[in-house]
């Protein structure tokens, strides 16, 4: 049994999972199929979300039989390991729903973040805007499950990840509209070098470079776009 005097659990789902007591220690769940489950339910905190997706999520179509037998069993075996486990997954209709308290899980922090720095935006506080953002990115350590999901759990990490490559975007805008440019640059290539196809990213190195007195290199930055989005996409730079 889990010790519920180690406070509640911290869910950290924007990469390999990790679920820690409030004193840090790891928590073993029990296999993949808990995980799977788990992350699910992480995934769309306070919804319910049926078996049924549940044991498509964990298993795809080569689901076993009774799957929703093995679901109904992780959950159990959940309830157990997780302090609180019993308040904190609930039996609601064909499923379950998890409601995880405030400071508990990284990706609806992540989501907070990004609207406090959208409103601080509005309010025209850049600085804290950019701030919140900082903060937000450090949230994210790679793919949900670090890719080791399945199918159901790949999809929902890949929208996670557009997310997250919009607040990138938007982080680097900003910088660049408080007038930075040569600090940026280093950071830029390596996400250009990593996601070369998003051309917002790259515009963005084009001009810190220019604004650096780069104006070859914010040039020759053009170009290999131009390069590469004819031969991978048959298309011109925007």
């Amino acid at each position: 049994m889990t010790d519920t005097a180690e406070g509640p659990v911290r869910f950290n789902i924007l990469g390999p999972l990790e679920c820690r007591t409030q004193r840090g220690r790891p928590l073993a769940l029990g296999g993949l199929v808990p995980e799977r489950v788990l992350v699910c339910l992480l995934l769309a905190p306070g919804q319910l979300v049926p078996v049924t997706n549940l044991v498509e999520a964990v298993w795809g179509e080569d689901c076993p039989t009774p799957a929703a037998h093995q679901i109904r069993k992780a959950v159990a075996g959940l309830r157990r390991r997780l302090p609180d486990g019993p308040q904190l997954i609930a039996t609601s209709g064909p499923g379950y729903r998890i409601v995880p308290g405030q400071h508990q899980l990284d990706a609806t922090e992540f989501a907070d973040l990004i609207r406090q720095s959208q409103q601080e935006e509005a309010a025209g506080n850049a600085g804290q805007a950019v701030d919140a953002l900082r903060v937000a990115l450090t949230l994210w350590r790679g793919p949900v499950l670090a890719g080791a999901g399945g199918a159901v759990i790949a999809a929902a990490s890949a929208a996670l990840e557009e997310r997250r490559l919009a607040a990138v975007e938007r982080y680097f805008e900003l910088r660049l509209r408080m007038g930075e440019s040569t600090e940026l640059v280093g950071d830029l290539r390596d996400l250009v070098n990593a996601y070369p196809l998003q051309e917002a990213l790259r515009a963005q190195l084009m001009l810190a470079l220019y604004r650096s007195g780069r104006p070859a290199e914010s040039l020759l930055e053009y170009d290999r776009a131009r390069r590469l989005l004819a031969d991978e996409l048959g298309i011109d730079p925007g």
